[in-house]
């Protein structure tokens, strides 16, 4: 019996499309209270995590889940813990701490770099580098 070719995947439909996810909402919106509490721009807290502008754009909106290795990131950055409980359903919600305990800043390396080197003919941040030519030898 020959392969059928495997189907082309139908977009969603309109209702689907704006069916948000509660957890991926809860878990956004919790990391951009972070982020603001911590009264950090976009690019600082990018800056702080170690990562892009754009992943962190990601972990706040709600259309994505990130992992539990980028919250606890996130939460170490801030100085938190990421703590994670299953409760069951039919329990009654509790109230979430008012704030929870800090702990010590994580401390980075001073280098701007944080340890990578760039590529050759290139400066930090994807710059090229002008390099001047060499003046020419003379002949003796």
């Amino acid at each position: 019996m020959p392969e059928q070719p495997t189907p082309t995947p139908v977009a969603p439909s309109p209702e689907e499309a704006q069916r948000v996810d509660p957890l991926a909402s809860a878990v956004a919106e919790a990391v951009a209270k972070l982020r603001r509490s911590a009264g950090l721009s976009e690019r600082a807290a990018a800056r702080r995590l170690g990562t892009s502008q754009t992943q962190l754009r990601r972990m706040e909106d709600p259309r994505y889940l990130p992992s539990l290795r980028s919250l606890a990131r996130v939460a170490a950055a801030y100085g938190y813990r990421l703590s994670v409980e299953f409760q069951a359903q039919d329990a009654p919600k509790q109230k979430s701490p008012a704030k929870p305990t800090k702990r010590a800043p994580v401390t980075r390396s001073v280098s701007p770099s944080r340890g990578r080197r760039a590529a050759p003919g290139r400066a930090r941040g994807g710059a090229r580098v002008r390099r001047q030519a060499a003046a020419p030898r003379r002949r003796s």
